[in-house]
């Protein structure tokens, strides 16, 4: 979805069409969460069926890493679904031809929140696992959030 966006946002840039650059990366982001939405549903509906595919479920000496691993998915639910839009935005950023910022917004993003909130909920809070997978989620809506901000506010002549 992301190159599609690139793609279809730097054609109708190209072309001087404001209206259709702003609603080519709005469609792409949307279409990109909900996509992303389907994924996640799996995830939170099915989650055994999805570890059975790796492991013995009923075998009794992985009851731990179950129980671990519904968890995890419960998080990765939440990762699908901003990673999915934060690449997206990235992508009509870049049919924009905007690339070092974004790149910036990704350092502070993954790097300076993420680091410090996998920090806080993995060791200082004693989340482990769960905590630094909340690292990722949180870091990728903090990117999200900025990236489709940043593409909303873009002149693009």
């Amino acid at each position: 979805m992301s190159l599609a966006t690139t793609v279809r946002v730097g054609q109708l840039a190209g072309h001087n069409d404001l209206v259709g650059t702003r609603l080519a990366g709005y469609v792409g982001i949307a279409i990109a969460a909900l996509s992303m939405g389907v994924v996640v549903l799996g995830f939170w509906l099915v989650p055994k069926s999805i570890i059975s595919l790796y492991i013995d479920i009923n075998n009794q000496n992985n009851a731990d890493v179950v129980a671990l691993a519904v968890k995890l998915l419960a998080v990765a639910a939440i990762f699908q679904i901003v990673d999915g839009v934060q690449v997206t935005a990235a992508g009509a950023l870049r049919g924009l031809k905007d690339t070092r910022i974004p790149m910036l917004i990704g350092i502070f993003a993954y790097w300076c929140v993420g680091l410090f909130t996998g920090y806080i909920f993995g060791i200082l809070l004693g989340f482990g696992a769960i905590g630094f997978w909340w690292r990722l989620a949180i870091g990728l809506a903090i990117a999200a959030i900025i990236l489709t901000w940043r593409f909303s506010t873009r002149k693009t002549k």
